[in-house]
């Protein structure tokens, strides 16, 4: 899901770039009062800064067991972290059940890595699709 929402606001912005240099160009829209205007235009420039701040701060997160080792890559648009440790040091995954901003039940597999950060392998409204991801893990770290 984070390639996705990176894809959107990318477009997204790159249409409000685009709309933006029109509206400088022709001088305004001619629409609404020329103030009405540019507080419109400013609000959908917050509102797309905000969008990506909250999107491009999404990793997509990788964990790769291979015999006795774990490998966990997150990676953003433009940077990757990645961690190396044992298979011994690291706990089995946690499913939860949680509530979104409309109250309809979200699922999560959360693995806490050795230094103690939590890391979600898998979120999603489908439990069946959760589910799978997180046995998959239990399943090779057996």
């Amino acid at each position: 899901m984070a390639v996705v929402g990176w894809v959107f606001m990318a477009i997204w912005t790159g249409m409000l770039v685009l709309f933006t240099w029109l509206f400088i160009r022709e001088g305004g829209f001619n629409q609404f009062s020329p103030p009405v205007e540019i507080g419109i235009m400013a609000l959908f420039w917050l509102f797309s800064v905000g969008g990506c701040r909250f999107f491009f701060a999404m990793p997509r997160v990788q964990v790769t067991i291979v015999l006795s080792e774990v490998v966990v890559r997150e990676r953003w648009a433009w940077r990757l972290r990645e961690e190396r440790f044992a298979l011994r040091k690291l706990a089995a995954p946690v499913f939860s059940e949680e509530k979104d901003s409309d109250g309809d039940a979200y699922f999560k597999s959360t693995l806490t890595l050795p230094s103690g950060r939590k890391v979600d392998i898998a979120e999603a409204h489908d439990k069946k699709a959760v589910q799978a991801a997180h046995d998959r893990l239990i399943a090779a770290m057996t």
